[in-house]
């Protein structure tokens, strides 16, 4: 699993393994040991609800595009990044491909003119929080309602659009997400993935190429990284290399990438 997962689900483990501890400890009939077997099921249970991209249960979440999809989806998360988005801008042009860029608030204040450039060229922008902070999934809701309005208010005032498609940090989603979202002015739809390539573990390329290359078919929604720094490897040029021989895939199979909000056939 990504190195920046979220400290509430190592509590959740941990709380998980104590009460588990405690079942196998205690006496199966004592009131306690029957709290304890509570106590493991409601963890693992929100455990699972919370890392899942599949999970509906805490917050409505798209995780592949509606049946019937003719193309897939290529996401990007972290950026923009003034070495690697480039890269990756140019070889999507190449293929006449198009993604969905879910771009850190405070980095698309860094590099505005980036932002642009990837809207100019036809792509999707949406919003990965504004600061990525590690502290994101512990906030109240109110500071985590502020901190993802930031970021989005961030994308609006150098796009002149606001960004509809949202993506939480690590793709979790804890149970203040939905309060929070629910007291944005526009909620926006929340997306995770099909399938991620797990680049920022510092895999080599052939390794992401290999995760992701089962997932290459319609209605697929697949995430790498144009950006790095939030925990895990710093280096892109795997993700590069990777996304390289997808796109070459891509195109012997007659399959293309389009935008998340792309019309398709199921609309």
């Amino acid at each position: 699993m990504n190195a920046r997962v979220s400290a509430r689900l190592q509590v959740a483990c941990t709380v998980s393994a104590t009460a588990l501890a405690a079942f196998w400890l205690l006496p199966v009939g004592s009131a306690v040991g029957v709290t304890a077997a509570v106590a493991v099921a409601a963890a693992v249970w929100l455990g699972v609800q919370i890392v899942s991209p599949r999970s509906q249960r805490i917050v409505p979440t798209v995780f592949r595009l509606p049946e019937g999809t003719p193309h897939l989806a290529l996401t990007f998360d972290d950026g923009p990044d003034p070495e690697i988005t480039p890269q990756v801008l140019d070889l999507l042009a190449e293929h006449d491909m198009q993604a969905t860029f879910f771009v850190v608030g405070c980095r698309a204040d860094a590099h505005p003119e980036l932002v642009r450039t990837i809207q100019r060229r036809g792509h999707q922008i949406g919003s990965h929080s504004h600061g990525h902070g590690h502290g994101f999934h512990f906030l109240p809701t109110r500071a985590m309602a502020a901190e993802i309005e930031r970021g989005i208010d961030s994308i609006a005032a150098i796009t002149g659009e606001r960004p509809r498609a949202f993506r939480p940090p690590v793709g979790l989603r804890v149970p203040t997400l939905a309060s929070a979202l629910a007291r944005l002015p526009e909620r926006p739809t929340c997306y995770t993935w099909t399938e991620r390539g797990l680049d920022t573990l510092g895999r080599p390329a052939q390794a992401i190429v290999d995760r992701l290359r089962p997932h290459l078919v319609p209605g697929a929604i697949l995430t790498l990284h144009d950006g790095a720094g939030f925990g895990g490897s710093r280096d892109r040029s795997a993700t590069v290399a990777a996304l390289r021989e997808l796109l070459g895939l891509l195109r012997e199979r007659g399959l293309c990438s389009r935008r998340l909000d792309a019309p398709s056939a199921a609309r």
